[in-house]
């Protein structure tokens, strides 16, 4: 992990509110495995944090989706190619994949993006994955591919309903052994990660905080853990240094 100065080399947007960021840096195109961020340095106090979407290793680029909400992403949203910022990373941990696993990988909002890196990671070294994708309706759905499975809470693209009615379309072949990654709202996770633990599968989270300094030294993204083998009800961890990736059974959601 180090401070690396990045240049924006291409610049996508997905719809009206979500722009696509690649960035040239082989440092962290050649150290990021998917679960992990990034901090984006921009005019305002804080650096933003990003899921990392995606890396070509060949080019030394890695890539990031940033949905405009507030003043810093509305500012990095507006980078043009060829501007160069300060971006700290990689950050946090990573979800744990070996090619003889089989793995369901669900998504919603931004988690896409680190859902993203995960499938191209998965499919590269030739692991089985299913992907299911949720989204309020199909003006927001992005990332998509045909081999998805897509859920709408309105109904207008893919499954009517959310990412467990699209789960409960897997069948017993694709549920055996399998490991369940999710990245999403947190009423999302929480779903999921009862849908899984129903099922008898292992499920990991990756809690998208706030996070300010993403090292693990403000305190200000911790997230409450069970703790009671600790003989307390829960504990705190730091999203950004123990996480962002926990197993779903040891956070409190």
């Amino acid at each position: 992990m180090k401070d690396n100065y990045c240049e924006l080399v291409s610049k996508e947007f997905l719809n009206e509110d979500t722009v696509y960021l690649e960035f040239l840096c082989p440092e962290i195109a050649n150290n990021a495995v998917p679960g992990q961020f990034v901090n984006v340095t921009c005019s305002k106090f804080l650096r933003r944090p990003f899921g990392i979407a995606g890396v070509n290793k060949e080019k030394g680029t890695f890539r990031i989706g940033v949905k405009i909400i507030g003043e810093g992403t509305t500012e990095i949203a507006c980078f043009e190619e060829g501007d160069e910022v300060f971006i700290l990373g990689p950050l946090g941990n990573g979800f744990d994949f070996n090619k003889d696993g089989k793995y369901i990988l669900i998504s919603g909002g931004t988690g896409v993006f680190p859902i993203n890196f995960a499938y191209e990671y998965l499919s590269e070294i030739g692991a089985d994955v299913k992907v299911v994708q949720g989204f309020r309706n199909m003006s927001q759905v992005i990332m998509n591919k045909p081999e998805f499975i897509l859920t709408t809470d309105s109904g207008d693209a893919g499954i009517k309903g959310n990412c467990c009615d699209g789960l409960n379309t897997l069948s017993d072949e694709d549920l055996k052994d399998a490991t369940v990654a999710c990245v999403g709202p947190i009423p999302m996770m929480k779903a999921v990660s009862a849908w899984a633990d129903s099922k008898g599968l292992d499920c990991y989270i990756s809690m998208e905080q706030r996070m300010a300094c993403g090292i693990g030294i403000c305190l200000v993204c911790v997230c409450k853990t069970k703790a009671q083998e600790q003989g307390v009800e829960f504990d705190h961890k730091r999203c950004c240094k123990d996480g962002p990736v926990f197993n779903s059974k040891e956070v409190i959601l």
